[in-house]
This record gives C-alpha cells, structure tokens and sequence, in this order.
C-alpha cells in the first residue's frame, strides 16, 4: 500500500544505484545506511518502494549503520546480523522522528557479541538526504 503525495509535492525518485534486500543473505550496509538517512530505495526481490517502517527483516552487515534523528524512519521486529564480528541485534524498535535535534527512540532492542557501548546515541554532522525530487533523473522503463 503506497501513501499520497501532498498537492504540489515533487516526486521523490528511488535510488537507481542501490537496492535493499532485507534477506540475511546480501550485504545490506550501504543501503540500509542510506534508508536510515532517508533516501528512498527500492525492495531488491519486489521492485517495489521502501516504506518508512521496515518490519520483520533481518539484514546482513559489514560495517556500521547509522539511525539519525529527522528522517521518520522506523525499524520493527528487526534483525542486524554481523556474521564476520559475531554480532547480532534484535528487536524491538528503532524509531527516527521527523525532528532532526531528536535522537532516534530504540525500545525492546537486545545485542548479543556487540562491544561496549554500543547502541548508544552520540551526536554527529547533519545528514542530508540525496535529492531525488527532479522527475528527470528518476529511471524510465
């Protein structure tokens, strides 16, 4: 089910350059990153748009990911498995609300082999989105 655009907002176009698989299998690092800044991707398997909630996904890591706060981004019922450090966070919800100043909300989230500390909000720069509002650069088929 998709949402409606508000009258008079631009399209936004999905990354052409990136899918998210969510399988467990496929390295999903950049693009989950991406997401999490708000970047509109695609499902690999389905073609279909990556929504604002994920739910019931396990992704596949190499590296870390970042929730930032304004992107109204949430992940539920959620698995992050870093099979190379022996890592796996599980959940709950990791929630991004529209406010910017606002660190992400995470609630019923266990790490199991993580290091210290991890998991912890810590501020860093600003995070802008890739505009993707210009309908021509949005992929034709």
């Amino acid at each position: 089910m998709g949402t409606a655009a508000v009258a008079g907002e631009a399209p936004q176009c999905a990354r052409g350059d990136m899918v998210l698989w969510g399988d467990g299998r496929h390295d999903d690092t950049a693009a989950l990153n991406a997401w999490l800044r708000g970047d509109t991707l695609v499902w690999a398997e389905s073609g279909e748009p990556v929504g604002p909630v994920i739910a019931d996904h396990t992704f596949r890591l190499s590296a870390a990911v970042y929730a930032v706060g304004g992107t109204g981004r949430t992940l539920e019922r959620f698995r992050l498995v870093w099979p190379e450090r022996g890592e796996t966070v599980s959940g709950g919800t990791v929630m991004s609300a529209d406010d910017p100043d606002m660190a992400p909300v995470v609630s019923g989230v266990t790490i199991t082999g993580g290091d210290p500390g991890e998991g912890v909000p810590f501020d860093s720069p600003d995070i802008v989105p890739t505009a993707r509002s210009d309908p021509a650069r949005c992929a034709i088929s």
